[in-house]
């Protein structure tokens, strides 16, 4: 009888339970004396039903025969639906701020540079893609031979052709134009490009700097009518300075600015949406860079680069 009631004292001993955890945390909890519940032990017991209310859990419940019979009404679920990434879907947002992120400095670069595009967008891109993917694998080795900026412009690449890509195939019009509209269109953009490559040897652009701005955004924005119409303006009110050396007749400029306000006159914004000189002019970006592009892919591997960055891009 002694024997067990020592053994009794012995087990409430911390130091002799089953594990060392355990009898660490007894030992401390003995030598700090009692705790003072926390915040999680207060609300759980504020949380805890009421005697009266659990002394229904306690009563008998009703037999399947006893509970009411279903009504067969379903009950709406107030869980929330799934969040769907609006990148998944292709954000117009996103995919537009990229365009105007490339569009503004290639609707900067001479008229004369220009270079019209003939081909598939997206075959571009997808030859663009990989020939970067292949030179961008040792960044290290090839920033020695160019500066951070212009590997960065090679980095960025796919973006432009993204640019591009968007230009093609999204700024378009919502429905086809009246062929009077049309036909001005064309005229438009077959005159637009040598008049402004005209107009910048006649008149640099630092010193008409606010006519440019303008004839700048109304290229990004896809708006030639506007374009023209202001770069033919500036021709016209300064005609006695520049007649002599100027490469277009006055009578083209007129028709050219007749032809634009014409177009600003009788069709709405959407109605003339024209990419083509944009387009032309991201095209002629995305080739100035990819030949840098392709010199680093020489460097790299030879005549083999010419399997992931061919010369040609497109037709």
């Amino acid at each position: 009888m002694t024997r067990a009631r020592d053994d009794l004292e012995a087990l409430r001993d911390p130091a002799l339970r089953s594990t060392p955890l355990e009898a660490e945390s007894s030992a401390q909890g003995a030598a700090s004396g009692p705790v003072e519940p926390g915040a999680g032990e207060l609300r759980s017991a504020a949380e805890a039903p009421a005697p009266s209310a659990r002394s229904g859990a306690d009563e008998p419940q009703p037999s399947a025969a006893e509970r009411p019979a279903s009504t067969g009404v379903a009950v709406p679920s107030t869980a929330a639906p799934p969040q769907v990434d609006p990148r998944a879907r292709g954000d117009e947002s996103l995919d537009r701020e990229r365009y105007e992120r490339y569009a503004m400095p290639a609707s900067d670069l001479p008229a004369a540079n220009v270079l019209a595009f003939r081909g598939d967008a997206s075959g571009v891109l997808a030859i663009v893609r990989r020939a970067v993917q292949s030179v961008t694998r040792d960044p290290a080795r090839h920033r020695r031979r160019l500066p951070k900026s212009r590997f960065d412009a090679i980095r960025s690449l796919p973006e432009l052709a993204m640019a591009l890509d968007y230009a093609v195939t999204r700024m378009q019009p919502e429905s086809a134009p009246p062929p009077e509209v049309t036909e001005r269109l064309d005229q438009l953009h077959e005159a637009l490009r040598p008049t402004i490559a005209a107009a910048e040897v006649c008149f640099p652009r630092g010193i008409v700097p606010e006519t440019y701005g303008i004839v700048r955004r109304a290229l990004v924005a896809g708006d030639p009518a506007s374009a023209a119409a202001t770069i033919t303006n500036l021709i016209l009110d300064r005609w006695g300075h520049v007649q002599n050396r100027f490469p277009i007749t006055k009578d083209e400029v007129t028709r050219v600015n007749a032809t634009a306000k014409w177009l600003l006159a009788n069709t709405r914004p959407s109605e003339r949406l024209d990419s083509r000189d944009i387009r032309d002019r991201l095209w002629s970006l995305l080739r100035e860079r990819y030949e840098q592009l392709r010199a680093i892919a020489q460097e790299v591997s030879g005549d083999d680069s010419r399997e992931y960055a061919p010369e040609r891009l497109a037709d």
